[in-house]
């Protein structure tokens, strides 16, 4: 062999070698930076995602019977909890497969804990128990004890060890959980569908979406599943599906309700940067709404991350004693945020409602739309990068160009805070934070609420998510612009309540939200319970 061959053999093993050392030492650096869990893959009630090969027994009395009413038949014993939550079950067992609403069915548990209601009952043991015998649904990111908590993500084979605070809340007031209900991968999409549970289908349309991050739930109360759904909001989760799905629903003020065993689901790590995400019901009607806020009010804190609320209480005002700005088209330097011409005109007659009953009302926003938008991006980017060693962050926000990123200039707000990700830029982002929290209350001072849409149209057809959706109006809307007013609100931590307003010309739910000063939950809903006569009750999924 000639020598000069010789040589570039050499030189080309020496490269070739220590590419495949670099590669080897780059890979088992990666796999050591990636978080690590004890996951055992979930085993799935499959009979839950099929059509049972018979019918169970249901007929009907009390699916969709509001909370208040069941609660009131088993206090007056004209039905027992346990005839009431064998007629939800045997719903579920039917007709779960259409929608993919729940991915977890407690039945022998459930049936148990209405049997302790039914005794409760007997002995008179009814004292602060406002949900005795009443059946519920929970969030599947939310611990159930011994129901899977996974974020429909492959990498957590997660069996729930204990409750959530929330969930033991719900459980002392006398709730009887019937299960849990599906949600996105990783909670970060405004559809339902992940790596461990079928697609979950709107029940009004089941080609169409029913929102995220709590579209399970949404389609469990809108199916009659269930009359309640304890969901979280962390930038539209319940509100959005609340929409989809022609319901009322609640993003109480951020900090207000205990979170704790409701954001990862691994009992080894938690989070210190908390921002932006809330527990919330929803519900198809407003009084269901406030019997469950009355319950998880009341959830004791986490001291790390929450101080004692003092609730504001209801004024009592009626409609003509209140003054409230609204908005259609929230201008921005961008221009200005598009929505349908359907929901226009949904909002439109609301507001028109609104001044027959001599309401004060104003089109008007506070100038900050593009700040609310950044300081989102911005908090969300500190929240994700919090222990992340470098290459894990730029893994995110290489995702994330590719799934949030517009021609705004917006989108850097994320990236710059998860290329810094540290103490002292978290810090100075909750101080800006607190700024536009103030920029809010004084807004305040001159309206008592702020009327405008969640989202650009009704519910959308399923479709790859990230991409823009063909909206039923014929344009084309970038996918983050679909829901233009959601998240936005999470900026601050707002409380708003959703509020449905009937179908569209699709036979579709359409929506909008009403936003309070921080803490005003009780005056929220004292509003809602005035204006639910002006708009149409829910209509029940043909």
């Amino acid at each position: 062999m000639k020598p000069k061959t010789k040589t570039i053999l050499k030189w080309t093993g020496i490269i070739l070698g220590s590419f495949i050392l670099l590669t080897v030492a780059l890979g088992l650096y990666v796999n050591s930076i990636i978080p690590k869990f004890n996951s055992v893959p979930v085993v799935l009630q499959k009979d839950l995602f099929e059509k049972p090969a018979q019918s169970f027994p249901m007929e009907g009395k009390f699916i969709y019977k509001s909370a208040n009413e069941l609660s009131q038949m088993i206090r007056s014993r004209h039905a027992t909890s346990v005839e009431i939550v064998t007629e939800f079950i045997n719903n579920i067992k039917n007709n779960n497969y259409k929608f993919n609403a729940l991915i977890y069915l407690r039945e022998q548990e459930a049936l148990q804990d209405a049997k302790m209601a039914d005794d409760a009952i007997a002995k008179g043991d009814t004292l602060n128990k406002p949900l005795l015998g009443v059946p519920v649904t929970i969030k599947e990111m939310f611990w159930v004890k011994g129901s899977p908590s996974t974020l429909n993500s492959k990498m957590y084979g997660f069996v729930a060890p204990r409750n959530a605070a929330v969930v033991t809340q719900l459980q002392r007031a006398g709730a009887i959980i019937l299960g849990t209900t599906n949600v996105p991968f990783m909670l970060g999409d405004y559809q339902t569908a992940g790596e461990v549970y079928p697609t979950a289908n709107n029940p009004f349309d089941t080609t169409r979406t029913p929102g995220g991050s709590t579209g399970g739930g949404a389609a469990a109360v809108a199916a009659g599943f269930s009359p309640l759904e304890l969901g979280s909001d962390l930038g539209g989760s319940v509100r959005v599906p609340a929409v989809f799905c022609g319901l009322w629903s609640l993003k109480p003020t951020y900090s207000a309700v205990n979170i704790t065993d409701g954001t990862s689901p691994d009992s080894a790590f938690v989070y210190s940067r908390m921002a932006l995400a809330s527990p919330g019901p929803l519900a198809r009607t407003v009084k269901d709404l406030e019997l469950m806020w009355s319950v998880l009010a009341n959830t004791p804190i986490d001291k790390r991350f929450q101080k004692p609320t003092e609730w504001k209480p209801a004024t009592g005002k009626n409609i003509s004693q209140y003054k409230i700005a609204w908005m259609d088209e929230w201008n921005t330097s961008n221009g200005s945020v598009k929505i349908s011409s359907e929901t226009k005109q949904k909002l439109s007659v609301l507001i028109d409602s609104l001044k027959q009953h001599r309401a004060i009302t104003e089109r008007k926003a506070p100038d900050m739309y593009n700040e609310l938008d950044k300081m989102f991006l911005r908090t969300w980017g500190y929240q994700f990068g919090e222990n992340q060693p470098w290459l894990l962050r730029k893994f995110i926000e290489m995702d994330f160009a590719g799934k949030i990123k517009d021609d705004s200039e917006n989108y850097t707000s994320f990236q710059d805070a998860i290329r810094d990700a540290s103490d002292a830029g978290w810090e100075k982002t909750e101080a800006d934070r607190k700024k536009l929290i103030g920029n809010w209350e004084t807004f305040f001072n001159e309206y008592d609420f702020f009327i405008c849409p969640v989202t650009y149209d009704a519910a959308f057809k399923k479709q790859e998510s990230w991409k823009p959706i063909a909206a039923d109006d014929g344009n084309t809307i970038p996918y983050t612009k679909y829901i233009p007013y959601a998240y936005i609100i999470n900026s601050t931590g707002h409380p708003a309540l959703t509020v449905p307003l009937g179908l569209n010309n699709k036979g579709l739910p359409i929506g909008l939200q009403i936003v309070g000063r921080n803490f005003s939950e009780n005056e929220l809903l004292h509003f809602a319970k005035l204006i639910e006569p002006l708009v149409p009750s829910f209509q029940q999924p043909k």
